[in-house]
């Protein structure tokens, strides 16, 4: 299995959930090819669809209150966007509403409707994953490879019983042949949480995985539990992965509950009560520090996401999307510098799928060789970076070649 060992840095916030749920104002981002379903100044519940996306699904406001306007704010990837605010009226008034699920035909309109996506970073729509002829196979991925984040375990730890019904409506409706639900080999306590809730459907299977990163990424997954390879997609094999987080969503969807809340682990040595929060999707993020009591140190590292394939951002006055699952506060080492490359290979020996970091690095400029080392397979692990002993931000250069190579 390819891959490495990192210091994991999760202790911190395993057992540690708090709430924040009500946020005086929620800003959802507005992109070109949106379309806004209300107008300004109108009322808004909790659960009405606001956004339709080039996807046809759905975002919904969070609260229950008034739009208010279109207003520039900071993204989670430090660009400043259009959002559109809504005044919290903190009546928690729920519009959402669905009816029995019987088909997959409805399962699918259930996740279009409920705006559900990948919980796990990628953010893409879930009903596009499950609107498929058929399926052999569903992998609940709750791996969390990354150091620092413990917002899949903590939903695990937390809603296992919903998690194994969701999964159990999933298998009604698809007729699956195996299900597998993916852990770190070193979760004994959620191992213990999850065995006795999946006996009764003898199709669920507990996979203990290797502590190694990047495991939880799919293609990693899928090797290792079932031994084959794809292309593009797990459906070429037919098997479908979810996040675990995405699944608890699906189980909130089917009691009514669309995507309007997901849990956020906030945690690095720059934290000073480093946990994890359940809020309101639409949150600013700077209202959430007084819950972990601000900041270790004046001058702050603060990346969305985890601390491997995150975005370092220079504000923490930013808007927390439907897909961030985390934000790592460190110290800002000013005195590491790259060196020259020692042309050691490790960059290569360690890189998940095979490529030469290094020579890429070198090849930058040249758009046709950049063509012909295949970068697009990056997957943007950073590993390369991590195990780098001249200390340069080879992850970088592989998304400048990726941009370049578009």
């Amino acid at each position: 299995m390819i891959g490495i060992k990192l210091l994991k840095h999760k202790k911190e916030t395993m057992n540690n959930l708090k709430e924040y749920l009500k946020p005086k104002y929620v800003y959802f981002k507005l992109n070109s090819d949106d379309t806004l379903l209300i107008k300004e100044n109108s009322k808004v519940k909790m659960g009405d669809k606001i956004i339709k996306t080039k996807f046809d699904s759905f975002k919904h406001s969070s609260v229950s209150g008034k739009f208010i306007g279109i207003e520039e704010c900071i993204d989670y990837k430090n660009n400043k966007s259009s959002f559109i605010k809504i005044e919290n009226d903190f009546n928690e008034k729920n519009s959402f509403s669905n009816e029995n699920i019987k088909t997959k035909e409805d399962f699918i309109n259930l996740l279009k409707d409920s705006g559900i996506v990948g919980l796990g970073g990628a953010g893409f729509p879930t009903y596009i994953k499950y609107d498929v002829d058929s399926v052999d196979t569903l992998i609940i991925n709750a791996v969390e490879c990354e150091p620092y984040i413990t917002a899949d375990y903590i939903t695990c730890f937390n809603h296992i019983k919903e998690i194994v019904e969701a999964i159990n409506k999933i298998d009604e409706l698809y007729n699956l042949k195996d299900i597998y639900i993916a852990i770190k080999i070193n979760n004994r306590i959620l191992k213990e949480k999850i065995i006795p809730m999946i006996r009764k459907n003898s199709k669920i299977k507990l996979i203990e995985v290797p502590n190694l990163y990047p495991m939880g990424w799919e293609k990693s997954l899928v090797r290792y539990i079932k031994h084959v390879d794809y292309k593009k997609l797990p459906i070429e094999k037919g098997i479908i992965v979810s996040n675990a987080s995405t699944i608890y969503s699906i189980y909130n969807a089917l009691n009514g509950i669309p995507l309007v809340e997901k849990i956020i682990t906030i945690s690095g040595e720059g934290i000073k009560k480093p946990t994890n929060i359940k809020i309101k999707i639409g949150t600013s993020f700077s209202e959430l520090r007084d819950v972990f009591d601000g900041y270790k140190y004046r001058d702050i590292i603060l990346i969305s996401g985890g601390p491997m394939m995150g975005e370092s951002i220079s504000t923490d006055d930013f808007i927390i999307p439907n897909n961030l699952n985390s934000v790592i506060a460190l110290k800002n080492n000013k005195d590491i510098e790259p060196s020259t490359c020692l042309r050691c290979g490790k960059c290569s020996d360690h890189c998940p799928v095979k490529l030469c970091p290094v020579i890429v690095k070198d090849n930058i400029n040249n758009v046709e060789e950049l063509k012909a080392l295949d970068v697009n397979r990056c997957i943007e692990c950073g590993i390369c970076s991590s195990v780098c002993p001249a200390k340069i931000n080879l992850r970088e250069y592989l998304r400048e070649a990726k941009k370049k190579v578009k």
